[in-house]
């Protein structure tokens, strides 16, 4: 079992950073406090730092699968 502390959360910041695509099972998970992963269904798609998860970065990525 992990001992890191996975937290999903949809928030205001989420759906301004996903868009539409926060209505079709995208998600954020903060992994730890540098860190945030972009998952969709529950599946992992792609990491990021912090610094580097732009709205525009999150929507590139979805638009890639």
């Amino acid at each position: 079992m992990s001992s890191e502390k996975e937290v999903t959360m949809t928030t205001q910041t989420e759906v301004q950073g996903l868009g539409e695509f926060a209505r079709f099972g995208f998600t954020l998970v903060y992994p730890d406090d540098h860190v945030v992963e972009l998952h969709h269904d529950g599946e992992f798609v792609a990491r990021f730092s912090h610094l580097g998860a732009t709205p525009q970065s999150l929507r590139r990525e979805v638009m890639s699968m």
